[in-house]
Parts: structure tokens; C-alpha cells; sequence
């Protein structure tokens, strides 16, 4: 396993253990999703539900870059607490943020599928080689073995 699975993997039972700890804040359903409270990082922290701050930062990061999370930031969903409580109304310069965001990547799925939709033409065949016109090494007197005389 390479590093970098291996960090995948801690990332997600990180997510699963935040899933698990904080239902209402953290849903399963995308159409649930809203955004969360400022400086919850530091609340999760104290509940030590996951066991450190890189993997801590991953998961969020992970979390708040899902297309379902931008899009309740966009459409200005009320922020959450851990506790399922209001935390607050997203602030506009997040919203035109998450926009923009969500933008970026509609843009890259439509460049994707344009690319995958155009078919890769099949490379030319190469041409069989032409034999030499006349032979490469022409011998007049046949071949001796060194030192014997003829």
C-alpha cells in the first residue's frame, strides 16, 4: 500500500468517525448537507474523535470540497453546529465564493466529457521496410582464417 492510499484510507474513517460522532452536522444524505459552524475544527478537536489534526484537516477538507457542500454555501443554507443546532446565515462573500467554485468545476466535468466524448484517431500504421537495392557487404575472395596460408 503506498503512501498516499494509506492517507486516503485515514481520511475516510476519519469522515466515517465524524459520521458516526456527528449525524446532524455531518449527514449521509447530499440533499441534507449544510454548512457547518465557523471554527468547528476546534470542537471536533476537543472531542477527540479523531486521532490528529492532519487527518482532522484532511477529512474537512474533504468534506467542505464535495460538490453538495458548495452547493448549500451557494444557495446560503444556514450554518450548522455539531449539535444539529443553527450556527448562523452563511456570510455573501462565501456564497459568491462557493459559486465560483462550483463553477470551476462544472467547467472541468464539461472539458472531461468533451474529451472523452471526442474519439482518439488510430495512429497510421508503419510502413514494411524496403530491403536494400543491392546487398550491404559484397566479399570478392571468400574468407580466410587468419594465418593460413592459401
Amino acid at each position: 500500500m503506498s503512501r498516499a492510499e494509506k492517507r486516503r484510507g485515514q481520511t475516510e474513517a476519519a469522515l466515517i468517525a465524524l459520521q458516526a460522532a456527528f449525524p446532524a452536522a455531518f449527514p449521509t444524505d447530499p440533499a441534507a448537507v449544510r454548512p457547518l459552524a465557523l471554527r468547528v475544527r476546534e470542537r471536533i478537536e476537543a472531542t477527540g474523535t479523531v486521532p490528529s489534526r492532519t487527518t482532522l484537516h484532511r477529512a474537512l477538507w474533504l468534506w467542505t470540497r464535495q460538490s453538495a457542500y458548495l452547493t448549500a454555501i451557494a444557495e446560503g443554507r444556514p450554518r450548522i453546529n455539531l449539535d444539529g443546532t443553527d450556527a448562523g446565515p452563511v456570510a455573501p462573500e462565501h456564497q459568491a465564493a462557493a459559486a465560483a467554485w462550483l463553477e470551476k468545476l462544472r467547467a472541468k466535468a464539461e472539458r472531461k466529457a468533451a474529451a472523452a466524448a471526442v474519439p482518439v484517431p488510430a495512429p497510421a500504421p508503419e510502413p514494411a521496410p524496403v530491403p536494400p537495392a543491392r546487398p550491404v557487404l559484397s566479399l570478392k575472395k571468400p574468407l580466410t582464417k587468419r594465418g593460413a596460408k592459401p
